[in-house]
């Protein structure tokens, strides 16, 4: 587990009890996406990433006073339309009673640097319009716009040798 401030970031599977709270927010924030897709098929990805502590696919978590206030997951070629995009950050939710607070902002902080301790070179997203700034401020490249079902996104990347230079400035 590591600690920011008193915020405790750690992966999933040293939680795997809250993966049935996180497969909640899921579904409550973007089931609209999809409504074929149930909580309990929520539940079955999450719980994918509830197992490895350091290897692609898992997912960090964080706490604050044993309470969880959010997650974010790394995926393995998350976007089937881009086979060539690898390595993925998704799923970076807040509890909504806990936005503002930074959270989010740790929880990319953290899998930026796992990045790096695996040496994996680039992390693509995709994200709706509204949280593209978000991903800027931490160094993500909006690469083109996408559909996913029928909503319009923005697949962006992360490279680590842009990363790397900007910790030896």
């Amino acid at each position: 587990m590591w600690q920011r401030g008193i915020m405790e970031i750690s992966v999933l599977a040293e939680h795997p009890n809250e993966a049935s709270k996180i497969a909640k927010w899921y579904f409550d924030e973007w089931s609209y996406i999809d409504p074929n897709f149930t909580e309990s098929m929520f539940l079955e990805k999450v719980l994918e990433k509830a197992v490895n502590c350091d290897k692609i696919p898992m997912a960090l978590v964080a706490h604050k006073e044993n309470e969880l206030m959010g997650v974010l997951e790394l995926k393995l070629r998350e976007n089937k339309n881009y086979p060539e995009y690898e390595n993925w950050v998704g799923g970076v939710f807040t509890n909504p009673d806990n936005r503002g607070q930074g959270i989010a902002s740790q929880l990319l902080n953290h899998a930026k640097g796992l990045a790096v301790e695996l040496d994996i070179q680039e992390l693509y997203l995709q994200c709706e319009s509204f949280n593209v700034n978000l991903y800027e401020n931490h160094g993500f490249k909006v690469l083109h716009k996408a559909k996913h079902h029928d909503v319009e996104t923005t697949i962006m990347v992360w490279c680590i040798t842009t990363y790397k230079a900007l910790k030896r400035n």
